[in-house]
């Protein structure tokens, strides 16, 4: 019997799952140690960000047409191909063919699988609900991170291969899952795939507040991104390597509570005033760490997290708001591929300048830059005719 109310609970145990990659906060930690340097390391993730780029539109496109069940299993038979490459072929053609199946996985799972959450509830009459069950999925995503995060930098200081090696077991889990899920009733009338995404465009060409959300949350993402790999390294400048874990952990706590509390807090305040406020928070927050630069902080750096749940779920719920049924997927593909552009320019780049100046002076430029974004929230969400608060 078709029930699509199932896709929801296995949405949040497919998230745990394929969260668990425990080289994941020791990640460019782990690359180095095989690599070399930093330059060759950041140039591994720029090709998952350019495999993002270049399967973006198929991956999304797919779901429209073919269903979001298929392309959540095409994906963690990505994620389980890439994670066991590099397990088993530690090497530098290995990691770059491995980043080119995650990367495609991260472009099956962008726009894909919250659509699929939204389509799920929508046929349940429950879309106005969309950011409390998306706080909740995303809350086991989070608690994925605090448990890889516990053990990534104990099993790393053992051994960098077992790292790998255990991060590909919770992936054959999630394809598991993924056969299980449901698809849900809303497919493209369009079976053209060209004349689908044109469509796509164009229907958000007429729509200059989804314009807005969509590049803000391209760059927001993007360059975070590229923040979030280098700041193990910083903070390995600052404590020992096994304390990396706890603050990950810590970090992960904070986020997974934000997810949790989301939409208690959206009953008091306006999800755009979060959105922005998170926004502000994490930039001031993470300049004053880099310029204060003592153990201090790490801790400032991670104090951000305990608004990351509201931002994303904001950020999101806004969105969904926007898109259309026909094209959900492909739209969510949009910002994605956008948002993987300046992940593929800003990963080799900061990798780059630690390699010259220190891991320090990349960050500070990308949280300059961060501001670009937080910018085009206040402009797109605040403008004199959008006067009535979007919910």
């Amino acid at each position: 019997m078709r029930d699509v109310s199932l896709n929801i609970k296995k949405l949040a145990l497919f998230n745990f799952f394929t969260e668990v990659k425990f080289y994941s906060p020791v990640i460019v930690i782990v690359f180095n140690a095989f690599l070399g340097n930093y330059t060759t390391a950041m140039s591994v993730l720029s090709v998952m960000s350019l495999a993002v780029i270049i399967m973006e539109f198929p991956t999304g496109i797919l779901g429209d047409l073919v269903g979001k069940k298929s392309a959540a299993v095409m994906g963690a038979i990505c994620n389980l191909i890439g994670i066991s490459l590099w397990a088993l072929f530690p090497v530098y053609w290995s990691f770059l063919t491995g980043a080119f199946f995650l990367g495609t996985a991260t472009a099956f799972f962008s726009g894909n699988n919250e659509a699929l959450l939204y389509d799920s509830l929508k046929e349940k009459n429950l879309q106005e609900e969309f950011h409390a069950y998306l706080g909740k999925t995303n809350y086991t995503m989070q608690a994925a991170l605090v448990f890889t995060a516990v053990l990534s930098t104990i099993l790393a200081k053992y051994s960098m291969r077992l790292v790998l090696i255990l991060s590909v077991f919770p992936q054959i889990i999630s394809v598991i899952i993924a056969l299980t899920f449901v698809d849900t009733g809303y497919k493209a009338q369009v079976k053209n795939p060209f004349k689908h995404t044109a469509k796509a465009f164009q229907k958000i060409a007429i729509n200059p507040k989804l314009i807005g959300l969509i590049f803000a949350k391209s760059l927001q993402e993007g360059l975070s991104s590229s923040s979030y790999q280098l700041q193990a390294v910083y903070f390995n400048s600052l404590c020992p390597l096994w304390f990396i874990g706890i603050l990950r952990g810590m970090s992960n706590v904070l986020g997974a509570l934000s997810f949790y509390f989301s939409d208690k807090i959206f009953k008091k305040f306006s999800k755009r005033a979060c959105l922005i406020a998170s926004n502000l928070y994490g930039r001031l927050s993470s300049l004053l760490a880099l310029i204060i630069n003592t153990v201090v902080s790490p801790f400032l750096f991670i104090s951000s997290s305990a608004f990351f749940g509201v931002s994303t779920v904001a950020n999101s719920s806004l969105m969904q708001a926007e898109f259309s049924d026909e094209e959900r997927s492909t739209m969510g593909s949009i910002t994605s591929f956008i948002g993987s552009i300046v992940v593929a320019v800003f990963s080799v780049l900061v990798g780059y300048i630690a390699d010259r100046l220190s891991v320090r002076h990349s960050l500070f430029i990308i949280q300059l830059a961060m501001f670009v974004p937080l910018f085009i929230y206040w402009r797109t969400l605040w403008k004199k005719q959008d006067k009535t608060e979007s919910n």
